[in-house]
């Protein structure tokens, strides 16, 4: 009985720890996103963009409404900022948008 407690435990501490993981990077991300609404980007957003939403896309559930929340905020910032570059990210994200 004792094992099964412990077991049921170890798998809430997991869940706990994959649930905390995305809400830090949905907090990450509407960081970027208040930025761009402000128009105060700086010059490594990109980079975090693609890190924080290719973090989601690795993700086995529990993510697709973040995607498709901060999706369109990075493809507003790209054709902003980088009209002519298609990243593996924007068409993942346009791919989950159909």
């Amino acid at each position: 009985m004792v094992v099964l407690i412990i077991f049921l435990v170890m798998i809430a501490v997991i869940f706990a720890i994959y649930f905390i993981n995305i809400g830090l990077v949905r907090t990450q991300l509407e960081e970027l996103t208040h930025r761009h609404k402000r128009g105060d980007s700086l010059s490594g957003d990109v980079e975090e963009w693609e890190y924080y939403l290719n973090k989601l896309f690795w993700k086995p559930f529990g993510t697709k409404k973040t995607l498709l929340t901060y999706g369109p905020y990075f493809e507003a910032y790209m054709k902003e900022n980088y009209p002519h570059t298609d990243s593996d990210v924007l068409k993942k994200i346009k791919k989950l948008q159909r």
